[in-house]
């Protein structure tokens, strides 16, 4: 068993990579009574056929525990998309507030391209697992999820009790130990597989109190507590600006975290040969937006949680099988562990 967090995850796509119904299976009638891996029993087309139970996908979370020591607390589980607790009354009383958030936008790229090989089912199976470890990674560091767009997730970091520097913090965490589990541990497995890799692209930004505005969208139960802001929409945007598995976050990111300036490098563009330093802009106001392209692998690497092998593989301190993770998890001793935390230059 390797030292990744995420090793649960990677032994359920590599069970679905393996035994998945394979592409023309359904129409030559080979029905192999195929479990799915979340108590699917294939001897047809079913309409009964579950992906996942509850039970399982709890042990999937349990199974990143480990994330407990860098989040400083223990992740919460489950909650409705849309319906983020602290802004539940407006959806009661059809009202609106000011109120800070940081937005996370997180979208999986290439997963069309296992249709060469699989049939929906286990498509299906392999997208939702990658899927259930960026929620659950989320989960742990506070997010909330708001919506699911396709192979797309929208994430909010932030509470009425949590700072803007917090939830800024919360959302580089989640996004970066996601991206490293596309990258290194999803790319090892495919290759090993045969299977065309699968890669992520993730944008986050974040608005103070007076640029967040939260209100109801929709009617009766179509309905979800969202937000309208500019950097709530830039999330998206800036997602689309991210390299393969990449991060992109806005200037307030930047200014907001606590983490080293030298993390961020504005993005070049190659085809043009310049720098790609804004955003968004409004001219006639001399608005001038800058994104940053974040470097999450120098910022992993250098956490004082978090060590990598002599092949880049990730792991915790102390070493695996260590009868604890870390002493105590309260937020002062972690805030004493990370002090004067600055990441190298490469």
């Amino acid at each position: 068993m390797s030292n990744s967090p995420y090793e649960k995850y990677l032994e359920n796509i590599r069970y679905q990579l393996q035994n998945g119904q394979r592409r023309g299976a359904l129409s030559k009638g080979q029905y192999n009574n195929f479990d799915g891996g979340g108590g699917a029993n294939i001897s047809g087309i079913s309409s009964a056929v579950k992906l996942f139970d509850l039970k399982k996908d709890e042990a999937l979370f349990e199974s990143l525990d480990r994330l407990t020591a860098i989040a400083g607390k223990k992740g919460k589980y489950h909650e409705r998309p849309g319906a983020h607790p602290d802004f539940i009354h407006i959806k009661e009383n059809n009202t609106v507030e000011y109120h800070n958030i940081t937005s996370m936008f997180i979208d999986i790229k290439n997963s069309t391209g296992l249709f060469r090989k699989y049939e929906p089912l286990t498509v299906a199976n392999i997208t939702m697992t990658i899927l259930r470890a960026a929620i659950h990674t989320c989960w742990y560091f506070d997010g909330y999820i708001q919506r699911f767009n396709g192979d797309g997730l929208m994430i909010y970091f932030g509470n009425k009790n949590t700072t803007i520097s917090a939830s800024v913090n919360n959302a580089i965490n989640a996004a970066s130990f996601f991206t490293y589990f596309v990258k290194n541990d999803l790319k090892n497995l495919f290759y090993e597989q045969g299977v065309e890799n699968i890669y992520t692209r993730i944008g986050i930004d974040t608005g103070d109190d007076e640029a967040v505005l939260w209100h109801l969208a929709g009617v009766g139960d179509c309905s979800e507590i969202t937000t309208c802001s500019l950097h709530t929409s830039l999330a998206s945007k800036l997602q689309g600006n991210a390299v393969s598995n990449g991060i992109m976050v806005g200037d307030n990111v930047k200014s907001n975290s606590t983490f080293s300036s030298d993390l961020y490098t504005i993005k070049w563009n190659e085809k043009e040969k310049k720098e790609d330093r804004y955003i968004f802009q409004i001219p006639e106001e001399n608005f001038n937006y800058t994104q940053w392209q974040f470097h999450w692998e120098k910022h992993l690497k250098n956490h004082p949680l978090v060590r990598m092998d002599d092949n880049g593989n990730l792991y915790f301190a102390p070493a695996v099988g260590a009868p604890s993770i870390i002493p105590t998890k309260n937020v002062d001793f972690l805030k004493d562990q990370v002090k004067g935390y600055r990441p190298y230059m490469k």
